[in-house]
């Protein structure tokens, strides 16, 4: 005896084999760091359980040397139309990797989370994470300098849309976002239990200390300006090429108003 499926009942049938077929294909590969299963110990918590768990689960990672980290930066913030090219932050342009150093028109190696608020220096660990260090203009890093992020000020020479006063710096909006989730990294990763100071977002300017701010201000920064795509690849090439750990704040922007909000 021959059967005649209907077309309906055909359909749905070949739809229920591709279901099964692509749902043992994705049991079969292997998670990525950015999947659920490297954020699992975090699943769940808000406040300061989510934050220890996210430290627990970034503070295992390879440790650069400060010359290691110019060849870093060759990489992590490539111009994706040039590769001879890296692209500064806070200006957004585009400058020969070889131009880098301390002269006026290089880019030199710029610590969003500013040294003197943590006194880490440029040995290995804050003071070398990728996390927080982008090639920046010379003049630009030096305007920034220590400064608190805050909205407001003066425009910045060399930087079109940054502002700045006495104690705080504003970066263009493209970069605001990319600023507040590299501080809610660095807050995070380094909370005192591995030789370098407990370092701290807080809502005021602050000066030479191991408090950032301010919290207000990067938070708004992080909902306003969303992950870009170019977060994302520096994100990748840092875990698969260089320090192996994860801005979590890239992969769920979300995790800073449970732990901050």
């Amino acid at each position: 005896m021959t059967f005649t499926l209907g077309r309906g009942r055909a359909l749905a049938l070949a739809l229920v084999s591709l279901f099964l077929v692509v749902l043992g294909t994705a049991g079969s590969q292997p998670a990525t760091a950015a999947s659920d299963d490297y954020y699992a110990p975090a699943a769940g918590k808000t406040g300061s359980a989510l934050e220890s768990a996210l430290h627990d689960i970034i503070d295992d990672q390879t440790r650069l040397s400060y010359s290691q980290v110019w060849t870093a930066l060759q990489d992590t913030d490539e111009d994706p139309s040039n590769p001879s090219n890296v692209i500064e932050m806070y200006s957004g342009t585009s400058i020969a990797k070889n131009r880098n150093g301390g002269s006026v028109g290089d880019w030199n190696r710029e610590h969003v989370w500013a040294q003197s608020h943590g006194d880490f220096g440029t040995g290995a660990g804050p003071g070398t994470d990728l996390h927080h260090l982008r090639p920046a203009d010379v003049q630009v890093n030096s305007t920034r300098g220590n400064k608190d992020f805050e909205g407001g000020g003066s425009a910045v020479s060399g930087c079109s849309g940054c502002l700045t006063d006495g104690d705080s710096f504003e970066p263009r909006a493209a970069y605001r976002g990319d600023v507040a989730r590299m501080m809610f990294y660095m807050a995070v990763r380094y909370s005192g239990d591995d030789g370098f100071a407990d370092l701290e977002l807080n809502d005021t300017v602050n000066g030479s200390t191991r408090f950032h701010g301010r919290i207000s201000t990067l938070l708004r920064w992080s909902a306003a300006d969303p992950v870009s795509a170019a977060e994302v690849r520096r994100n990748d090439r840092i875990d698969a090429a260089w320090q192996h750990n994860r801005n979590p704040f890239i992969d769920h922007p979300e995790y800073a108003a449970q732990i901050w909000g």
